[in-house]
């Protein structure tokens, strides 16, 4: 009979209350089959009653019926009334053939009593305990009034104890294990639960963080836009009106030139951020010679440095010809890092871009003359501002490079920081491991 049960899987996801309460109604109806057939062999072996061997008989195949009944056809709430309907029906025949109160039928009335107490809620509970305790109850009364003779099944008060002894150490072990198995199962059911509650509140507390940016996000790509956006309107409606002298159109299209450039700094950096939150993004590498790829950024930045009379130089200590790296994030970090520098350095300064080879990186400065930034402002210098700092010219930020160049680091597992060197430089570095 048991080749039944051997080919069912049984749920394990700890997680889902339904399943593990199925689990444990297996291994209760599993442990009851168990401890029937183990009964069913020691009455044969003790010579007892034939008809309760007969009825043990019986029972494993029922058992086994309801089983595959429960497993196959996932009908546990009617398997396991029947289930106990038919241990109720046993213990109390068991009681006629098992010398009444002085046979291990009460013994019996306990299992079923927990399994009762686990398996239903609380109109079923007490309808099975009310049957079960009363029927005892009444049987016990009427034996002790002598209304009823229970068989007097054992020959020597020897067999009494044996029988007993037996049937207590069974429902002892069948108690222990079960309850046993529902409290581990309940503990990893709460450890799950406690789990999944610590992971929503860290999801929800990093939606409610990227809600936040893209809020912070949204406002500063308003204020940044709108000022160039309403220029452009209006100067294009003088000209259309033919309201500008040519020196004044020229004044103003020189200021257009300098907020388009702003303009452009905002989009590209809106772009990289948008591209460091998606998901999926994978970075481009490729090989380079990381010397070339200094001097590029020297010519993209030399036409902004020229506006303030400023000189950028390499300090470049690299042996290798080519490495393997993400160009366009490390242009990106770069551009941000010369472009505040070019920001907040006097008209006529110096800033260096240092490269230096490491044995598996290589190491990004960018340093420009300087007071210490505040330790108060160095707390959130790698964060979204709405209010960015103005540079030596009044020159606006977006606010949003340096967090940009933050985001990306942390997504690539760079060192990214500041520091203020005992010459007066404010550094802004970045480690990059070589792919």
């Amino acid at each position: 009979m048991l080749k039944w049960i051997k080919p069912v899987k049984l749920p394990q996801e700890p997680g889902n209350l339904e399943d593990l309460q199925r689990r444990i109604a297996f291994i209760f109806v599993f442990l009851t089959l168990l401890a029937i057939i183990f009964f069913g062999i020691s009455d044969y072996l003790m010579g007892l009653n034939p008809i309760m061997v007969k009825v043990r008989l019986v029972y494993i195949l029922l058992f086994s019926a309801f089983t595959v009944l429960m497993i196959k056809y996932k009908k546990y709430l009617l398997s396991m009334n029947l289930m106990l309907g038919l241990i109720l029906v046993f213990t109390l025949f068991n009681y006629f053939y098992n010398d009444g109160y002085r046979g291990p039928t009460i013994f019996n009335l306990f299992v079923f009593v927990v399994a009762v107490s686990i398996f239903f809620k609380t109109p079923l509970k007490v309808f099975w305990l009310v049957l079960s305790i009363g029927g005892y109850t009444i049987l016990f009364f009427l034996e002790a009034k002598g209304t009823i003779s229970p068989y007097l099944n054992y020959l020597s008060s020897e067999d009494l104890f044996w029988d007993n002894a037996i049937s207590i150490l069974v429902s002892a072990g069948f108690i222990f294990v079960g309850v046993s198995y529902l409290i581990n199962n309940y503990q990893k059911q709460h450890l799950t639960l406690a789990n999944l509650k610590k992971q929503n509140e860290k999801n929800l507390s990093e939606l409610s963080y990227l809600n936040e940016n893209k809020n912070h996000l949204i406002a500063l790509l308003s204020h940044d836009l709108k000022s160039p956006v309403n220029s452009l309107n209006t100067t294009l409606e003088l000209v259309e009106e033919g309201m500008l002298e040519p020196e004044d159109l020229q004044r103003i299209l020189l200021n257009l030139k300098n907020q388009s450039f702003q303009l452009s700094k905002v989009l590209d950096n809106t772009l990289g951020w948008v591209l460091a939150e998606m998901e999926g993004y994978e970075s481009e590498i490729r090989k380079v010679n990381p010397w070339i790829l200094a001097e590029d950024m020297l010519e993209i930045m030399k036409v902004q440095a020229d506006k303030k009379n400023q000189k950028i130089e390499l300090d470049l200590n690299l042996k290798i010809q080519e490495a393997s790296l993400p160009i366009k994030e490390i242009k990106i970090v770069l551009k941000n890092f010369l472009d505040n520098a070019i920001k907040f350095s006097e008209p006529g300064a110096t800033i260096v871009l240092t490269v230096n080879e490491l044995p598996n990186s290589i190491f990004w400065e960018v340093k420009n003359p300087g007071l210490e930034i505040s330790k108060d402002v160095q707390k959130s210098l790698f964060e979204l501002v709405r209010n960015s700092s103005k540079g030596t010219r009044r020159e606006p930020g977006t606010g949003i490079g340096l967090s940009l160049c933050k985001k990306i680091a942390t997504k690539l597992n760079w060192d990214i920081g500041y520091m203020h060197s005992i010459k007066g430089e404010n550094i802004f570095f970045i480690e990059t491991p070589r792919y």
